[in-house]
């Protein structure tokens, strides 16, 4: 009986310890992100969709200052950009700039929200919007975030972001949408605190 509870409390103890771990690395992740005032980088995105053989693929170019202002550009093989200074998102398709109206603004400002975090980390680990799991996997951080919100659980099943152990800063995410299609975005080239505004 002795052996039963030994065994008992040393999973109890290791459950523990790992709950523990979790909340420290998204601690230490949280507080890099915290200390980035401007970043910028390329990018690819790979969607996979059941329909297609192959994935599509995009490249771009991301730019972040704190504490809000961002803009995402896709340069091949087309040219779209979307641009936020605060609540104001402008959409630039070709050339043509088009601000959002608060209806299209809200679609667009999830989205927004999505790439901010996914860029820089900061706001990631809402406990109100996300159930967390982080893993050690080798190289990286690896955060699974599963959506409890509604409108969240409508276009995503999960979003799994990875973060560099070297530096902290996250290297890719995997948008797993709710029909099943995966979008893999990552980024290279990475300047941090170096071309502030």
């Amino acid at each position: 009986m002795k052996k039963l509870y030994l065994i008992g409390f040393l999973i109890l103890t290791s459950v523990l310890s790992f709950a523990q771990s979790n909340e420290e690395v998204m601690e230490m992740l949280t507080q890099t992100a915290a200390s980035m005032n401007c970043m910028q980088c390329r990018f690819t995105q790979q969607k996979a969709m059941a329909m297609l053989s192959e994935p599509t693929v995009a490249e771009g170019l991301m730019s972040y200052n704190s504490p809000d202002k961002m803009r995402w550009e896709y340069t091949s093989p087309y040219s779209f950009a979307l641009v936020v200074d605060g609540e104001k998102i402008t959409k630039i398709t070709d050339g043509n700039e088009e601000i959002l109206d608060a209806k299209n603004g809200r679609m667009y400002q999830g989205i927004v929200s999505i790439i901010m975090s996914s860029a820089t980390g900061k706001k990631l680990f809402d406990k109100s919007t996300f159930d967390v799991d982080i893993q050690d996997i080798g190289d990286f951080w690896k955060a699974e975030m599963t959506p409890k919100k509604h409108n969240m659980k409508r276009m995503f099943a999960m979003l799994t972001f990875y973060f560099g152990k070297e530096n902290n800063i996250i290297s890719k995410v995997e948008m797993t949408e709710a029909g099943g299609d995966v979008t893999l975005i990552q980024f290279y080239n990475m300047k941090i605190n170096e071309l502030c505004d």
